[in-house]
């Protein structure tokens, strides 16, 4: 018994000191300063009030310039206490805060210069404490509040006072977290001994629950943050839901009509001009417009499959973001079950520790979160086409049996899964190269398609294949005319589609865009900037902001090039070495096609980044499989994938913010705000 304790004792020690180092960190480091500052005693100094008149303890905002003067310090103001908060505000508006700007004089300024500003807001008591760095001794300090006549505001000051501790518990806990993380996935941790594979069934599925659980609750809480996106606030975020409606009355275009204004213009797709004849208000922005009507070009599939079954069931529209979440749960399963058949077939050796390792690799660089930020009508079609396309290749990997035929069940369901990818994200339809070479023994053999296993697989190929496309092209013809038109140039977007053209100028700016622009670091939370690149393109092309090239904020991505710099020693996993190098060169079609037909949008990236990461997987596992049994190169990968998800899993955390469109950081700006003290905890 006391054996078994000590035994407890000792493997418990390590997590006991990490739970120990992140508090420590906590009340330590991340508030050093409130023990940088313990002595000070704190003052009321003398404020003076110039358009501002106090009614006891009520601040009231006059006419003409606002701002607090103290004057005659004639010491050294190392920091103040500053809370100036909207009292009217205060009780229903969290996202309520007051910019307030700072100028003093000092020994080194007889006249005033200029501070940097700082947002103060009652729900982050932190914000009331601002640091100053002045030249020697201050002379006086002006504050200046950016408030409006009629604002009634609590105001207290003081000056050099103790900064008291701030606990917040989501950085004891990201801390704590990651620390257990790093330490539970070490190159000597048992979890890379237990072999996945090895595992009975009761304890994967426990296993691949848990973990499909933990990443389904994250992307829940994520798809819920924004209000912007918690309904369809444009009429163009509708399009589904119209399209829905337009499908129970038996029409292909939606019902509501274009105006006469729009339907007179002889070019309807001139955006300036459209808006200067009709305006911005009389017409459905990015709405297909062909022949006087209105129509839906984005992939007609989850209409068909849930916006329309919902309406009729329900009588009312099911919301975008409920779609998305639906498609990201579908992505996260079809990534484990990928997983899952990848090691039993090709890398029976990975350990629970790769695994788990190599899926958080692969879902935090995959621009998923991007997507579950923003889960608008925009980003269905390529949630449910990418959720297509992983199911299609698990249906493909499984279709071999153990007596070397094909299950031709699986094919069916495989190639179904493929063609409906048409019906979401056309692009995307490129991954059924993937799941032919898949197949490649059966696909590329004479032999086996004349025989009448081979009849049957082709058949199995060929009907859903058929089925499909032959709807599709069905559905353009009655639309536009044309069987392989899915009216994406009719797009009433920001330039006329039609005579966009394809230039390959454009090329180069998209590739450095989405591949290999650095990041642009910036001083202040959430320390990376916008990006928008300049070039000598003498044309349009359109350009949303980024936050850096996927090679340079998801550098796991690079792992995949590996396949081609030591093809000869991986061309032993023939199979894995395949799919990493097309999935990379499909990735790079998909980069090409993007940028042509659209131009550099952030949520593009979720387009090929996948194909990226999972090249990056295959690549690893190949890499471990063949040389796995080498105990420093294994130290030296585990160590080098767990260095790249700290850094990628930071990066997510500073940029999470950030968007292309509805920002985050001004739709809450309550949770901007948590934040921004909470990681700039030097203030």
């Amino acid at each position: 018994m006391n054996d078994k304790i000590q035994k407890i004792i000792k493997a418990a020690i390590p997590y006991i000191v990490i739970i120990l180092v992140s508090l420590l960190s906590e009340l330590f480091l991340f508030n050093y300063k409130h023990w940088q500052t313990i002595g000070y005693k704190g003052s009321n100094p003398e404020v003076h009030f110039y358009g501002i008149s106090k009614d006891n303890d009520v601040y009231t905002v006059d006419d003409g310039d606002r701002y607090l003067e103290i004057t005659d310090i004639n010491g050294y103001l190392k920091n103040a206490f500053i809370e100036i908060v909207d009292i009217d505000k205060e009780e229903y508006d969290e996202s309520s805060y007051i910019n307030v700007g700072f100028e003093a004089t000092d020994e080194g300024h007889s006249l005033y210069y200029g501070l940097y500003s700082r947002k103060i807001t009652h729900k982050e008591p932190r914000s009331y404490y601002v640091t100053f760095h002045l030249y020697g001794k201050a002379k006086n300090l002006k504050i200046k509040p950016d408030v409006q006549p009629g604002q009634r505001l609590r105001i207290k000051i003081m000056t050099n006072v103790k900064v008291p501790i701030f606990f917040y518990w989501e950085r004891w806990l990201f801390v704590m977290v990651m620390l257990l993380f790093l330490y539970a996935l070490r190159p000597a941790s048992k979890l890379h001994k237990i072999e996945y594979a090895a595992l009975n069934r009761n304890r994967v599925l426990s296993l691949v629950f848990g973990v499909f659980i933990i990443n389904a609750i994250a992307f829940l809480w994520i798809t819920k943050l924004n209000g912007f996106y918690q309904y369809e606030p444009q009429i163009n975020h509708e399009q589904y839901q119209k399209l829905a409606e337009a499908f129970t009355q038996g029409s292909l275009s939606i019902l509501d009509e274009p105006t006469p204004e729009l339907v007179d213009m002889e070019n309807p797709y001139d955006m300036a001009q459209r808006s200067a004849d009709v305006g911005e208000e009389n017409y459905y922005f990015d709405y297909a417009y062909f022949n006087g009507k209105y129509y839906v070009y984005f992939g007609v599939v989850p209409a068909v499959l849930i916006y329309l079954p919902y309406y009729l069931f329900n009588g009312e529209h099911i919301h975008n973001h409920t779609v998305c979440y639906i498609g990201i749960l579908i992505l996260l399963a079809a990534i484990l079950m990928l997983f899952d058949v990848i090691i039993r077939k090709y890398y029976k050796k990975c350990g629970i520790g790769v695994w788990l390792l190599t899926f958080e690799l692969t879902i935090i660089g995959s621009f998923l979160i991007y997507i579950a930020k923003r889960p608008d009508l925009y980003a269905v079609p390529i949630i449910f086409g990418l959720d297509f396309a992983l199911l299609s290749m698990n249906c493909f990997l499984r279709s071999e049996k153990k007596d070397g035929s094909l299950n031709n069940i699986l094919i069916t369901l495989g190639s179904l899964c493929a063609a409906l990818i048409a019906g979401c994200r056309p692009q995307l339809f490129l991954f059924f190269i993937l799941d032919i070479l898949i197949v490649r023994k059966f696909a590329f053999s004479k032999k086996y398609l004349l025989s009448a296993g081979g009849r049957k697989t082709i058949m199995a190929v060929g009907i859903p294949m058929v089925a499909v496309a032959a709807t599709l092209m069905v559905y353009n013809f009655k639309r536009f005319g044309s069987p392989f038109d899915f009216g994406a140039y009719y797009n009433l977007t920001f330039n006329d589609m039609r005579n966009r053209g394809n230039v390959w100028d454009r090329v180069p700016l998209g590739i450095v865009a989405y591949l290999l622009r650095p990041l642009e670091l910036s001083p202040e939370y959430p320390f990376f900037k916008n990006l928008q690149l300049s070039s000598v393109y003498m044309g349009q092309t359109i350009q949303e902001d980024t936050y850096g090239g996927l090679f340079m904020v998801s550098p796991f991505s690079l792992l995949g090039f590996l396949s081609l710099i030591y093809s000869k020693q991986l061309k032993q996993k023939k199979t894995l070495w395949l799919l990493s190098i097309s999935s990379m060169i499909i990735a790079l079609v998909v980069i090409v096609f993007d940028i042509e037909n659209a131009g550099i949008v952030g949520r593009y990236f979720f387009d090929f980044s996948l194909l990226f990461m999972l090249a990056a997987v295959y690549t690893v596992y190949s890499i471990l499989d063949i040389y796995g049994n080498r105990a420093l190169l294994f130290r030296t990968i585990i160590l080098a994938l767990l260095g790249l998800f700290v850094f990628q899993v930071l990066y997510q955390t500073q940029i999470f913010m950030l968007d292309a469109g509805d920002l985050l950081k001004n739709d809450r700006q309550d949770l901007f705000l948590h934040y921004y003290y909470l990681f700039e905890f030097g203030l």
